[in-house]
């Protein structure tokens, strides 16, 4: 607690913004909360800083961004004199304030940022990179967070978001530094700010249109993509105007956007967690928007690189996993690459370990490649990168994390919720248009390959205390504490302690896997089970599911 007081009391002593001082004076007596907010340094992960906004050194706020924009700019001046970097921002409250600040410090440093004029995708920051030729990218956004966060991600020159090793050495840089050294900038002209006009969209927009992977005859897919009906809702972020170019197109026509989820609005006012894998981010849509025409729900998240979907199921609206509709892309993809024969042993997707094991299946059903890769997209985009210093680039067949990420195609380095959009429109009209459901495709999957059902759950917390248990569980986990499940022995696979996953297995091929995230505060349990109907499968999974949350509830309150 002495550190933390004098990191509370350096921080009291400081020039702060009028904002972070009302928040600083107002805790002055309250010990928890002090403890919280100034325990530790925020965590910068493989995807950079991600916390809650407020006063603190374990906060988001300008004076923790404007050290960690310090430490970047180390790194990348230890790499080239004159550095590039591309800097976008999503709606959320902060976000652009935050965005320009950013920018500011990197042009007093000598660096040349190139700020977008409006919130804006990540894929399509991540599309940028490259493209205009930069040394890396900041994005400010919390993803799929609720209102109270906020996030600064970091990529590097080729796109990607920064690996483990280039992270490492970011933090090494970010903690020489003093939260309150003044600026040694070696430039201050304003002109060193860039402002990216609508070039950029064009481009992204044009690279998606040549990613439009049809069934069949291109008369035959316009007419069944405009028999398609389509509800949309961005909750409040930036993939409002991208989606909608899709929607044009494409030849939707049949298509409505939910207005009031639609406006930039970093409140998200009536969306409590905008997060596309929750059902209740669906509900306005259902409410107000949807008929008995319409086929599927779309839901974008706020920096737009995750995408939900919820479609016709006996008559009512069912919410897809992001493992359903994983492998539900996968086949679409493999399938027209059978039809226009450019499908080979040599093409490779590519998924978490977390995601569902009966991709799996379905790639070796088509004779196609899959590989498994620990958890963050970044991981996948490594991979491409790997494929591409080979010469094998065209190579990447597909990318999918169960968390709602999807990838096809190598114009991008990140997971992209409005190709992901684009994707589900296709497979929904091709499917319409032969009188079936994405529900029906999956139970037609079921049948030909097995019935297997992934679920995930999230054990949150609410402190840093708490998060100390997390450590401790996890060890007790690759110690064996967890014996068995379902009643049947559970044989541990050691293999992922390096990566902090927890895996077991059973016998049938059911498993579950055990992990804290990455970016929030948060015990994340995946289960797969196998039955021979889709209801007995449905059954163990949930068992798996249960005894494992009870099991880890029981941990913590003890």
């Amino acid at each position: 607690m002495e550190k933390v007081i004098k990191e509370y009391t350096h921080w009291s002593q400081a020039d702060l913004p009028e904002d972070l001082r009302a928040e600083l004076e107002a805790i002055e007596k309250d010990e928890n909360q002090i403890y919280d907010r100034f325990c530790k340094d925020l965590n910068f992960g493989t995807s950079g800083l991600r916390g809650k906004m407020g006063v603190g050194t374990n906060r988001i706020n300008s004076i923790v961004l404007k050290r960690a924009t310090h430490g970047v700019m180390d790194y990348l001046f230890s790499k080239k004199d004159k550095p590039v970097v591309i800097i976008g921002y999503d709606t959320r409250i902060n976000s652009k304030e935050y965005a320009m600040d950013i920018a500011k410090e990197m042009a007093a440093g000598g660096v040349e940022a190139k700020i977008f004029f409006e919130p804006t995708p990540v894929p399509v920051l991540s599309f940028a990179i490259p493209r205009l030729k930069a040394d890396g990218g900041i994005m400010v956004t919390a993803s799929h967070n609720p209102k109270e966060y906020n996030g600064y991600k970091v990529y590097d020159e080729c796109g990607n978001q920064i690996d483990e090793q280039k992270a490492r050495i970011i933090e090494k840089y970010i903690n020489k530094r003093d939260y309150f050294e003044r600026s040694q900038g070696v430039n201050r002209d304003p002109e060193k700010i860039f402002i990216l006009g609508d070039e950029v969209k064009e481009s992204y927009l044009k690279a998606l249109k040549e990613h439009i992977l049809l069934w069949g005859d291109e008369d035959e897919a316009k007419k069944a993509l405009s028999a398609l009906s389509v509800v949309y809702t961005p909750l409040n972020g930036v993939g409002r105007d991208y989606v909608m170019e899709v929607m044009r197109t494409l030849n939707i026509y049949r298509f409505k956007v939910v207005k009031e989820q639609s406006l930039w609005d970093g409140r998200f006012p009536t969306c409590q967690s905008p997060n596309p894998e929750y059902e209740e981010s669906f509900e306005l849509a259902i409410d107000k928007y949807c008929d008995d025409n319409t086929d599927i729900i779309i839901s974008t998240d706020p920096d737009s690189d995750r995408m939900g979907v919820m479609a016709r199921c006996n008559g009512n609206f069912k919410r897809l996993t992001g493992n359903q509709v994983g492998v539900l892309m996968l086949d679409y993809v493999c399938c027209c690459g059978r039809h226009s024969g450019t499908i080979g042993p040599d093409k490779i997707a590519y998924k978490s370990y977390v995601s569902s094991p009966f991709a799996e299946e379905i790639a070796r059903h088509y004779g196609v490649q899959i590989q498994n890769v620990p958890v963050g997209f970044k991981n996948i985009a490594v991979q491409i990168e790997k494929l591409k210093s080979l010469g094998r680039e065209k190579d990447f067949l597909f990318g999918f994390e169960e968390s709602l990420g999807y990838l096809y195609g190598n114009y991008t380095r990140d997971k992209d919720g409005v190709l992901a959009t684009q994707m589900i429109c296709l497979m929904a009209a091709c499917l319409k248009s032969k009188g079936k459901t994405l529900f029906d495709r999956l139970e037609e999957l079921h049948k030909e390959h097995g019935y297997a059902i992934s679920r995930t759950s999230s054990i949150e917390f609410n402190s840093e205390a708490d998060r100390k248990k997390t450590d401790n569980l996890m060890e007790d986990l690759f110690a064996g504490k967890m014996e068995s499940l379902m009643g049947q022995p559970l044989e541990h696979d050691l293999n992922y302690k390096d990566i902090n996953m927890f895996k077991g297995t059973l016998r049938g091929g059911h498993q579950i896997i055990i992990r804290p995230s990455g970016t929030e505060m948060k015990i994340k349990i995946y289960a797969y089970a196998k039955g021979s109907s889709n209801k007995e499968a449905e059954m163990k999974v949930e068992s798996l599911i249960s005894e494992a949350r009870n099991f880890v509830e029981d941990y913590c309150r003890a």
